[in-house]
C-alpha cells in the first residue's frame, strides 16, 4: 500500500491530505482578495495546505519556491519569467496577449523576461495584461525571503495589482510571520501596501486528538497495528506538529514496527535542526532558546540564564535585540506578564531534555 500520510513530500490532492479542511475552506472564500497570507510556525504543513489548495482550483496558478531575496533585477524578472511559464502552461494564452510588449521571449511554453535595463519590459505591463485573461494565482512560499535590495520594486507591484488587477490574487507563505510583516511594511507610511488590507489565514498544530487519530489512520494506510502506548507517548512529546509526526511515521514504516526511541531521535534531530538553523544567525540565540525550553521564561530569568552560561553580562538593549529577532524568525512568543514561550513544542521538549 503506498504511503500516504507518512509521505515527506508535501501533499498535492485532498486525498493525501489530513484534515485542513477549515483552512482550505477559507482559502476558497478568500480567493477574490487581492492578497492572502497564508501563515504558521515550521513544519506545520503550509506548502501541503496551499498546494492542494491550488490543485483544487480551477484556474490558472503559478506557484514559486522563493530561496533567496531579490538582490537585483536579474533575481525579480527570472522570478516573473517562471511565473509567467507556469501560468502560459495551464491556460496556453499569454502569447497572445504579450507578443507585442518588448523584452519577452517564447520557447515552446516557456516564457523568459529580458533584465537588461535598456531592454526589460514594465511588470505592471505584465500583470495588466494578465488580468485581461480572467482569474489567476499567484502563490509564493516563504515570501519573507523577497526582502532585498529591490524588494521594494517587488511591493510596489503588489500594491499596483491590488489596485488595478481585480483578476489576480496572490497568496504568500512564512512561517517568519514578524520578518512577513516587516517586508510587507503594512503600516508604514513609506511602505507601497500602506494602509491595505490582508487577509491572513493561519494554521495551528492539531489537538491531541486529531494527532492521534492522524497516526492511527496513517499505520492503517500501511497495514502496520499501531499500540496505543507508542501513540500516545508519539503525541505527548511531539504535540501535534504534523511535520514531526509524520517523520515519526515514515520512520516506523521504514523499520516495520513502531518504535519510542523513533520520538527520542526525531527530538534529538529538531534539537540539531534548530540549532544549526539559530547559529546561522548567532550562537546566542540557541542559549535564549535553551533557556525558555528548561523553564526561564521571564525577562530577568534569560538574563541570568544567558549570563551564567556565557560567563558575561548581557545589557537590556542586546538581550531585546535578540528576543525581538526570534520573536520575528517565529521561534518564540510574547506572552501574558512578559513571558516568553517557544512556538514549536517539540523544539521545546527537545532543548529541555
Amino acid at each position: 500500500m503506498l504511503v500516504i500520510y507518512f509521505d515527506h513530500r508535501p501533499k498535492e490532492t485532498k486525498e493525501d491530505l489530513y484534515d485542513r479542511e477549515e483552512e482550505l475552506s477559507q482559502l476558497h472564500s478568500s480567493i477574490s482578495e487581492p492578497i492572502i497570507l497564508l501563515t504558521g510556525i515550521r513544519r506545520i504543513g503550509k506548502t501541503s495546505v496551499l498546494k492542494v489548495f491550488l490543485n483544487d482550483l480551477d484556474l490558472p496558478y503559478a506557484l514559486i519556491d522563493v530561496r533567496t531575496p531579490l538582490s537585483s533585477y536579474k533575481s525579480l524578472y527570472t522570478i516573473f519569467s517562471e511565473v509567467l511559464s507556469q501560468i502560459n502552461k495551464k491556460k496556453g494564452v499569454i502569447k497572445e496577449i504579450l507578443q507585442h510588449i518588448n523584452g519577452i521571449s517564447f520557447f515552446g511554453v516557456n516564457i523568459s523576461l529580458s533584465w537588461d535595463p535598456k531592454t526589460r519590459p514594465s511588470l505592471q505591463a505584465i500583470m495588466d495584461r494578465i488580468n485581461e485573461i480572467g482569474k489567476v494565482v499567484i502563490a509564493f512560499d516563504e515570501a519573507q525571503n523577497l526582502k532585498g535590495k529591490i524588494g521594494n520594486e517587488f511591493l510596489s507591484l503588489l500594491a499596483h495589482c491590488y489596485d488595478y488587477c481585480k483578476n489576480v490574487t496572490f497568496i504568500l507563505t512564512g512561517s517568519e510571520i514578524g520578518l512577513l510583516y516587516d517586508f510587507l511594511k503594512i503600516e508604514d507610511p513609506s511602505s507601497p501596501l500602506f494602509g491595505r488590507h490582508i487577509e491572513e489565514i493561519r494554521l495551528n498544530r492539531f489537538s491531541s486528538e486529531k494527532s492521534l487519530d492522524f497516526l492511527r489512520q496513517g499505520f492503517r494506510q500501511v497495514g502496520i497495528n499501531a499500540s496505543e502506548n507508542v501513540l500516545e507517548y508519539a503525541v505527548e512529546k511531539l504535540d501535534g506538529m504534523v511535520g514531526w509526526l509524520t517523520e515519526f511515521g515514515y520512520r516506523c514504516v521504514k523499520a516495520k514496527e513502531l518504535r519510542k526511541e523513533f520520538v527520542d531521535e526525531i527530538l534529538e534531530l529538531a534539537s540539531k535542526t534548530v540549532s544549526e538553523e539559530l547559529s546561522h544567525f548567532s550562537k546566542e540565540y540557541v542559549i535564549i532558546i535553551e533557556g525558555i525550553a528548561k523553564g526561564y521564561t521571564k525577562w530577568n530569568e534569560i538574563k541570568r540564564y544567558f549570563e551564567e552560561k556565557k560567563k558575561r553580562t548581557i545589557y537590556d538593549a542586546e538581550l531585546r535585540r535578540y528576543l525581538d529577532k526570534l520573536e520575528k524568525r517565529g521561534y518564540v512568543n510574547r506572552v501574558d506578564r512578559g513571558k516568553y514561550e517557544l512556538t514549536d513544542p517539540v523544539v521545546k521538549n527537545a532543548f529541555a531534555r
